[in-house]
């Protein structure tokens, strides 16, 4: 039912999504839908929900897992452009739909929720163990990072204003590999190698032999 309805509010929106056809896609019984959710409202946020925690798994599984700190913060960033594309539902929510406003926190509200601190929590480690670590440069700002991360993820929105200058796809790379180079540790300037003293090479000479 969940996918079906998915399905509907990314081809039509959430205004031209009928409840109709979603039972009718899922092949269930009007009335068994309207039990279960009793409008779109409801309905819509059971998806985000669902798409959310199966998000949730993948990010584990593929980001949370790497063992280096600084790959994990790199790959939260990548992580979430392929997001963007693989659940089109998420643009819904990212162009600001003025249909979706009820879906929409506002920033103070959004910061209170325990799943967005959590986030906010654990990226900010990720930046602790990268420094003690030696992989994350140690004057990197870690309660900034997350919120950075968070308005990085929002470019997509903006790729239209380039649309057949370049492509859309080779500026996410660029943003995340730009993304990389700021997080890393500077290396430390070797001090030049002491010059060593020139050595003369002694000629052999053959003895004189006495007469």
């Amino acid at each position: 039912m969940l996918d079906a309805a998915k399905q509907q509010f990314v081809r039509h929106g959430f205004k031209g999504t009928r409840l109709e056809a979603v039972a009718e896609l899922a092949g269930c019984a009007k009335g068994a839908l309207y039990l279960e959710f009793p409008d779109k409202e409801s309905l819509l946020r059971e998806v985000i929900d669902e798409v959310m925690r199966s998000v949730r798994v993948r990010f584990d599984a593929e980001v949370a897992s790497l063992p280096s700190p600084r790959d994990r913060l790199v790959a939260t960033l990548r992580f979430a452009y392929m997001m963007l594309e693989a659940e089109p539902i998420f643009g819904l929510l990212l162009r600001g739909d003025p249909e979706l406003a009820f879906m929409q926190p506002t920033p103070e509200a959004a910061a209170k929720m325990p799943a967005v601190r959590a986030q906010v929590d654990e990226l900010a480690r990720w930046v602790d163990e990268g420094v003690a670590l030696g992989e994350i440069r140690q004057d990197l700002d870690r309660d900034a990072l997350p919120f950075v991360i968070g308005m990085l993820r929002n470019l997509p929105a903006h790729l239209p204003l380039i649309s057949g200058l370049i492509a859309g796809e080779r500026v996410l790379a660029a943003i995340v590999d730009i993304f990389a180079a700021g997080l890393a540790a500077r290396a430390t300037p070797r001090a030049p190698a002491a010059a060593r003293p020139a050595t003369r090479q002694s000629k052999r000479t053959n003895p004189r032999r006495s007469p």
